[in-house]
């Protein structure tokens, strides 16, 4: 089953971008920022990772990389941020892109923000796994976690970011999300955060 963008989440989106153009006015310069789809928007940054930081999350749930190709200046090069996390993809395969696609586009977005913020540290997340357990599949729908890790390998070899695969903790013995990891099959409950905080912390 594909992913449908509803013009309710279309106006969401938008809503988000305003709000964010907004807040960008006002923001410090040479801070990090956190940009994606809801597993970015929905992880509690300040909490994971105290508030003491210059942290800035721009995550917009139901995004992909195109939307994010588009908009990268809003979410991230505006803020002229000295480290960048992207987490993007996702939602990609849910509406039905092919691989070399979604690398292809993950690559120019890439491009991108380094011809715009030079001298920024840019940090490549990893997409991470979704439920193989069936209770979930109305969330996770098409996403699979070959897939997943198909497209992983690829963006592992993207020169001039650092790649951070978070994949692996999240996994159970069967190479899926956990269920002690999340809420739905596809999102992450705030252990799942929390582990994923720990491995970032060390790049921040």
């Amino acid at each position: 089953m594909l992913e449908i963008v509803s013009e309710e989440l279309r106006h969401y989106q938008e809503q988000k971008l305003i709000e964010y153009r907004n807040k960008n006015q006002l923001a410090p310069k040479g801070g990090i920022v956190f940009a994606g789809d809801s597993l970015i928007e929905f992880f509690p940054l300040k909490k994971a990772f105290g508030s003491c930081l210059p942290i800035i999350n721009r995550g917009i749930a139901g995004i992909d990389s195109q939307w994010l190709l588009r908009h990268f200046s809003v979410q991230i090069t505006d803020l002229e941020p000295k480290h960048i996390f992207l987490l993007i993809g996702c939602n990609d395969i849910g509406l039905g892109y092919d691989k070399c696609h979604i690398v292809k586009t993950i690559v120019e977005l890439i491009s991108q923000i380094r011809s715009h913020c030079v001298y920024s540290q840019i940090y490549l997340l990893s997409l991470l796994p979704v439920s193989n357990n069936p209770r979930y599949q109305k969330t996770v729908k098409i996403r699979t976690n070959a897939m997943i890790d198909a497209i992983n390998k690829d963006l592992a070899m993207i020169p001039t970011v650092e790649f951070i695969n978070l994949n692996t903790c999240l996994k159970d013995e069967k190479g899926g999300l956990s269920d002690e990891n999340t809420l739905d099959g596809l999102h992450l409950n705030f252990p799942a955060y929390a582990k994923l905080a720990e491995i970032i912390k060390s790049y921040i």
